[in-house]
This record gives C-alpha cells, sequence and structure tokens, in this order.
C-alpha cells in the first residue's frame, strides 16, 4: 500500500465524541502490557501475568540487533483461550526462530458497557485485530486481513475511537485510532472572477 499523497482528513465537524450521529463513534480502550521475553527454546509463552478473561489482543515484537530501543511489532492477533493459543502457532514459532529478541505483549480490551463474555464482544475483537493490522501493516509479518478493508466483511463494522494505552512498543502502537476516518483530496481553488 502506497503511502497517499495530498489527501488530508476530512472536517467531520469536531472532535469524535462530538459527532451527533447513530451510530456514533464508540469509545473502545485497550491497555497493552509490558512485553515478555519469548525465546525459541521457551516451552510455553510468557503468559502468566495476563488476567484470566475470554478475548484478548497479542502482539509479537522483536529488536533488531543493535537497536534495543527500536522495538517492532512484527504480529497482531487474537484469541480466547490464552492457555492454548500458542500451543501450535507456525508464525510464532517461525518469528521465534529468528535471530532476533522476541517479545510478547498481551492486550486487554475494555469494551465498556458491553460484557466481555458476549457473542458481540468476540466480533469487536476481530474488527479490532483488522484495525490494528491496517494501522501497523508495514512491519508486519500477518497474511491475513492483509487484503481486506476493515468492516468490509460479512459480519460488517463499526465506528470507533480506540485509545491504546500501557506499552507504546517505542512509539510504534498509535495513541488513538479513529475508525472508519475519512481523507479528501481537495481540488485547486479555481473560481472565475
Amino acid at each position: 500500500m502506497v503511502q497517499p499523497y495530498g489527501f488530508k482528513p476530512a472536517d467531520l465537524g469536531g472532535e469524535p465524541a462530538d459527532v451527533i450521529c447513530s451510530p456514533a463513534y464508540r469509545p473502545i480502550s485497550i491497555e497493552w502490557a509490558a512485553p515478555e521475553p519469548w525465546g525459541a527454546s521457551d516451552v510455553e509463552a510468557p503468559i502468566a501475568r495476563a488476567q484470566q478473561k475470554p478475548g484478548y489482543l497479542y502482539a509479537i515484537s522483536w529488536d533488531h540487533h543493535l537497536a534495543t530501543k527500536r522495538e517492532t511489532i512484527a504480529y497482531i492477533g487474537i484469541t480466547d483461550r490464552l492457555d492454548r493459543r500458542f500451543d501450535n502457532h507456525p508464525t510464532a514459532a517461525e518469528l521465534r526462530g529468528r535471530k532476533r529478541k522476541t517479545f510478547l505483549s498481551i492486550g486487554h480490551v475494555d469494551f465498556g458497557r458491553l460484557k466481555n463474555t458476549s457473542r458481540v464482544t468476540r466480533r469487536i475483537t476481530e474488527e479490532l485485530e483488522h484495525i490494528l493490522i491496517w494501522a501497523l501493516w508495514k512491519d508486519l509479518v500477518n497474511d491475513r486481513k492483509m487484503m481486506c478493508i476493515p468492516g468490509f466483511g460479512t459480519n460488517g463494522g463499526g465506528a470507533w475511537h480506540i485509545t491504546n494505552t500501557g506499552h507504546s512498543f517505542s512509539g510504534r502502537m498509535p495513541r488513538e485510532i479513529i475508525f472508519p476516518w475519512m481523507l479528501i483530496k481537495p481540488r485547486r481553488d479555481r473560481p472565475r472572477i
């Protein structure tokens, strides 16, 4: 995907909270835990400190050799069961097998008024994963959800004001994402006088 040239955000009339429509941008928060080292020889994934609730986002990241301060997010995923997700995860095994320090960070989603066990939260978590993949696509090795626009799958999508808190992945995790965003390419102003 090429970075858009000459586009600017459309004027939607103010802050997302001020937009009066139905459905409005729904606030949702993801708190990213500090990444735990995850070596190729480790038998289990480092998930001991994770809260035991259903529905998680996770990020596999690595440091590039000497650039230890420049943490790169390599993979974004979701799971309902942290205790079983990493038993058979070929992409995670491949990333851990490379000559880099690999880390695992768990993202706890605050759904606000929705209950964490509802069927709706599974769909929302999947949509959040898709939005994050699109926001971070440049360095990711994800092979699914890269060629489909978020919200245009079989389940549709919502309007979200996503706030990422906790670990920032050396500034690579966006602080906020407003989805769907809207970009416009203005024409030249050529009034006839």
